[in-house]
């Protein structure tokens, strides 16, 4: 691998961010999938974030599960 396809492999944290939110809404393409997983193998502080995500997103699926039918009292 050369110095420019490496270039090209790496990824900033923030845009790492980015791309953990929007795979949240979206299929991300392969590119970018294997791109981030290269990240979140070297970076622990984004996999935190990444963590915290998965954490948000199982929860808010549990409390949607858990939601009362609409019209019962609170």
């Amino acid at each position: 691998m050369n110095e420019r396809s490496g270039a090209l492999l790496r990824l900033k944290c923030q845009e790492v961010s980015r791309l953990l939110s929007s795979g949240q809404d979206e299929t991300l393409p392969p590119a970018d999938r294997a791109r981030l997983r290269l990240h979140l193998v070297m970076c622990r502080a984004c996999r935190t974030v990444s963590d915290q995500f998965d954490f948000i997103r199982r929860a808010m699926r549990q409390l949607d599960h858990e939601r009362p039918p609409e019209g019962t009292p609170l």
